[in-house]
């Protein structure tokens, strides 16, 4: 235990040093009502309100991909298409992803709307469409997916559009889709340049990765009881400077002595957080 002296005037008074008192009577009397560093005074930590079951909402999800390989894109017919009609358009086999059926369907002249400026037609039929097609059971399918115009030659990145959700089902309506794409996924004369490695040799390769929502579903747990502190912090203080325990430090005042704790003094009077950082005995 390390003892530390004062005869100069070191005194607790309302957590600081009194540096005034000189001699040991003002000491002795200056000490008659120690404070113990305000430690009244310290704030309370909230205690915080528990938490005793948690309600968990998630979806599962399915993750797929489908790929069209066409080895003969000169070979695809190439008008352009206005609204629904269905010359111009090429679609794939159905394939499984995601648990689902799908088609890819391309467009090499473009599509627009009949509702659509002529502006607006012109710039459309110098684009590719690529679309996902469901075919599928579900009436409403929550879906996100990404469409991989693959690059052919070494070093050369993939053209990509990203969707990030859409409901497919059945039957078209204002919120559900049974076909759903980018009507300007690529510029039609990019694609055709060989040079640049969407079309090589004749050969387009288009991919789709597809992500699946289930329905959401809920489930409620209790959860384990946090441990809670009693609100006892000033009485806790008191009573380690009132009994001594774990005190490393004996402060001699006058004819009295306290037996205290070097880290409370430190954290409480920054007299004695220079004092002991200091290299006085």
């Amino acid at each position: 235990v390390g003892e530390v002296w004062w005869t100069d005037g070191a005194i607790f008074s309302k957590g600081l040093v009194n540096s005034h008192a000189t001699d040991s009577r003002e000491l002795t009397t200056a000490h008659q009502a120690p404070r113990h560093w305000h430690t009244a005074d310290m704030a309370m930590a909230t205690v915080p309100i528990p938490v005793e079951s948690v309600c968990e909402m998630n979806a599962s999800s399915k993750t797929g991909a489908i790929e069209f390989r066409i080895g003969a894109w000169s070979a695809l017919p190439s008008e352009h298409v206005m609204g629904g009609a269905p010359q111009g358009r090429t679609k794939s086999e159905t394939m499984q992803a995601a648990g689902e059926k799908w088609q890819i369907e391309v467009v090499p002249g473009g599509c627009s709307m009949p509702d659509e400026s002529e502006e607006e037609v012109e710039r459309l039929k110098e684009h590719v469409t690529v679309s996902l097609a469901y075919t599928g059971d579900s009436e409403a399918l929550r879906t996100k997916y990404l469409i991989t115009l693959v690059n052919q030659l070494p070093g050369k990145a993939d053209r990509k559009v990203d969707e990030p959700g859409v409901t497919f089902g059945q039957v078209n309506t204002d919120t559900i889709f049974t076909q759903h794409g980018s009507r300007d996924f690529i510029k039609r004369s990019d694609l055709q340049d060989e040079s640049k490695g969407w079309k090589v040799n004749d050969r387009v390769i288009i991919r789709i990765a597809i992500t699946t929502f289930g329905d959401l579903e809920s489930t409620v747990a209790a959860t384990a009881p946090a441990f809670t502190p009693p609100n006892t912090v000033t009485a806790d203080f008191k009573s380690l400077l009132d009994s001594g325990r774990a005190s490393d430090i004996t402060l001699y005042c006058g004819h009295r002595q306290f037996a205290v704790h070097r880290l409370v003094l430190r954290a409480r009077s920054p007299y004695f957080e220079g004092l002991f950082s200091s290299s006085m005995r």
